[in-house]
């Protein structure tokens, strides 16, 4: 994961930060696939010229995982209007080993809404295909 710190010196409103961001947003989701998002503090969120974008990648490869942050910090560079001032890396290697499932996940039993109800039925399916199938 990655937290890129920018300088939008040219946006003069929270509007023109937000058009700025927007764009390298839209562009790295375009050319990589992968989401980078505003973080940081409430104050940097306000601030007209600084900003703060996360990006989090998973590979079973370490190697190709830093390749991609470096490639998100390639077109973010080239989108424009904000330069990069600061970058923090971090890798984590998950080692966890898997436990048990029961097949109920906590907080299930709170959960509401249609799809929780339904019961499945095959009166959907038209009687020609049920003849088909041979059913």
């Amino acid at each position: 994961m990655a937290k890129i710190s920018l300088m939008l010196a040219e946006a003069h409103s929270l509007k023109e930060k937000r058009m700025v961001l927007r764009r390298i947003k839209d562009r790295v989701r375009e050319r990589l696939g992968v989401v980078v998002n505003e973080v940081g503090s409430s104050a940097s969120k306000d601030s007209w010229q600084r900003s703060e974008l996360g990006v989090a990648v998973v590979s079973s490869d370490r190697q190709k995982a830093l390749a991609l942050i470096d490639d998100v910090l390639r077109v973010a560079m080239a989108a424009g209007g904000a330069a990069i001032t600061a970058v923090a890396k971090d890798v984590i290697t998950f080692d966890a080993e898997p436990s048990g499932f029961a097949g109920e996940l906590p907080g299930a039993e709170d959960r509401v809404g249609s799809a929780d109800k339904a019961v499945a039925g095959d009166d959907w399916i038209p009687d020609a295909w049920r003849e088909e199938a041979g059913g």
